[in-house]
């Protein structure tokens, strides 16, 4: 009886049991020896920079990652999901020294790079749940992916979030920023706010003046001042049958007077108008644009709040942690590790006119980018300077569109593509895996859960079940037609799945497997399945 066969017997929940044993069996998560990597990535000034944060540390970086271990990272960080098959085998089996750079070229220019960052922003804008009916987020996030499509400079992107007004519909989508935020009188809005785009912690501020920096609770509401009279209203039409039916909701600022009243702790009742962090204010008539003139005081040239403040965030999307961690907390009392570093790349970006793309070039060109996550005696410890790949968890978008890359589960069955199948598994992945914080995850916390979908899903199942269309039955169709060896297949799985080929203890235990076992077919299944739920595959590494 076969592993998965074994463990339905014995449990109906299905495969539980099984992950376990079958990842021992396979020796899953190490690298293959051979799997070396190229030639030092060039030097630069992020890489001197890097560097002198590593001796004054006293800490040595680990060996650069092999060509497999890069390849995924690239592809999960800059279009949010693993290579194919195809796409592996392709960069695998090149030998120009400088594929790696033309690699993100290529990356930055595909169209999953901007549906990937509209997704992550998405997310990081409006969180991943319920927004009420006002919210059209598919709308927010086609805009998004528009915005990444066409590289538009980050100073636009931003501005044009803060100020927007009009419909929410999918051209005028950047409107949705502010209608998720709007309750309480745009408290979340002034939070969300400044966090995102000046990577400042203010929202303790609402209630009281901060314990260990310089904000007051009257910087908080001038900042909330600026988005009073922010409103929505519902747009009708008539719909096909004659009844009225809602067209879309609309953002508008209503002229009113601007002014937020607070309490203070001494019982006493404050009044804040419209003034920027530094104490610039506004007009406190109705003459005023005040969410214009907050955009203008957020992406001005020479605010260095705001530029380090996306360099922190893209550097902690790529590296697993920000050079001021968390990501979006600045302040004297969260110094960055590399204060260097982070003044180099802000000044850089701002220089390139918020070139999000050469943002990313430079890091990803960088010798940090390209290490092994593999800790070494000297950095074991380190968590702050950037000597060895932190490992990231995927997020819900990134896992499910890895799970679909590498096993063609959408489009097995008899029913074809199905986008309403698609769209299912996609709600059950955010579901399962998302706590609906809008933040990234910079460590891995599984669950029980989450532990339950990856092996027994509605997903899972389809994904390693050798049905028409699916990935393992056009693997076994072609092994057939080649005549080819249980290697052949062995060397397949471990490409799509974990995109390097099976160390040679991992191919001999796997080809034993497929040789021994009664039913090849659910035993190719069962390897599978072991691959895809192993730390390996969740794990961008």
């Amino acid at each position: 009886m076969t592993t998965s066969r074994l463990v339905r017997s014995m449990s109906p929940g299905g495969r539980l049991p099984a992950s376990l044993a079958a990842a021992l069996a396979l020796g899953l998560g190490a690298s293959s020896p051979a799997d070396e990597g190229p030639a030092d990535p060039p030097t630069s000034a992020v890489d001197r920079l890097v560097r002198e944060g590593w001796e004054a540390a006293g800490v040595s970086p680990s060996s650069l990652a092999p060509d497999g271990e890069f390849l995924r990272r690239a592809y999960l960080d800059l279009v949010g999901r693993i290579p194919s098959l195809e796409e592996a085998r392709g960069f695998l089996d090149g030998s120009d020294p400088g594929k790696r750079a033309k690699l993100v070229s290529y990356l930055l220019d595909h169209p999953d790079y901007a549906r990937h960052f509209g997704n992550l922003w998405s997310v990081a804008l409006i969180g991943r749940g319920d927004q009420g009916n006002s919210v059209d987020r598919p709308a927010l996030r086609a805009w998004l992916r528009t915005q990444f499509a066409a590289n538009k400079p980050w100073d636009e992107i931003a501005r044009e979030l803060i100020t927007a007004t009009g419909p929410n519909t999918a051209e005028n989508g950047a409107t949705n920023f502010a209608m998720a935020h709007l309750e309480f009188d745009a408290v979340p809005l002034t939070s969300v706010t400044t966090r995102v785009f000046l990577g400042q912690q203010i929202q303790c501020t609402q209630c009281h003046d901060h314990p260990s920096n310089d904000w007051k609770q009257a910087d908080f509401w001038g900042i909330n001042a600026f988005f009073r009279g922010v409103r929505t209203r519902e747009v009708g039409r008539v719909g096909a049958g004659g009844a009225e039916e809602t067209a879309y909701y609309e953002l508008f600022d209503d002229p009113t007077d601007a002014f937020a009243r607070f309490d203070r702790r001494d019982g006493t009742i404050r009044i804040a108008f419209p003034t920027y962090l530094d104490g610039r204010k506004i007009s406190q008539g109705t003459d005023a644009d005040r969410r214009k003139e907050l955009g203008t005081f957020v992406t001005e040239p020479g605010n260095d709040q705001f530029a380090r403040a996306f360099v922190n965030r893209m550097w902690g999307h790529l590296m697993g942690r920000g050079i001021v961690h968390p990501i979006d907390d600045f302040g004297d009392h969260n110094p960055p590790s590399n204060p260097e570093l982070l003044d180099h790349l802000a000044a850089d970006f701002e220089a390139s006119g918020y070139d999000i793309k050469q943002l990313i070039r430079r890091i990803t060109s960088s010798r940090a980018y390209h290490l092994s996550s593999v800790r070494t005696p000297d950095n074991e410890r380190d968590e702050t300077y950037f000597s060895h790949m932190a490992l990231k968890p995927l997020t819900p978008e990134q896992l499910f569109e890895s799970l679909l890359t590498a096993t063609q589960a959408h489009q097995s069955g008899a029913g074809g593509d199905s986008d309403a199948r698609r769209d299912r598994w996609l709600r059950q992945f955010t579901f399962t895996f998302s706590n609906d914080e809008v933040n990234e995850g910079t460590s891995f916390q599984g669950t029980i859960p989450q532990a339950l979908m990856m092996m027994n899903g509605d997903l899972i199942t389809e994904a390693t079940s050798c049905t028409p269309g699916s990935f393992l039955k056009d693997l076994l169709d072609e092994a057939r037609r080649r005549g080819a060896s249980a290697d052949f297949v062995v060397d397949r799985l471990y490409l799509a799945a974990l995109s390097r080929p099976p160390s040679s203890t991992e191919a001999a235990a796997a080809q034993a497997m497929l040789r021994q076992g009664p039913d090849g077919v659910a035993v190719m299944e069962d390897i599978f399945w072991a691959l895809l739920n192993s730390n390996e595959f969740v794990l961008n590494h």
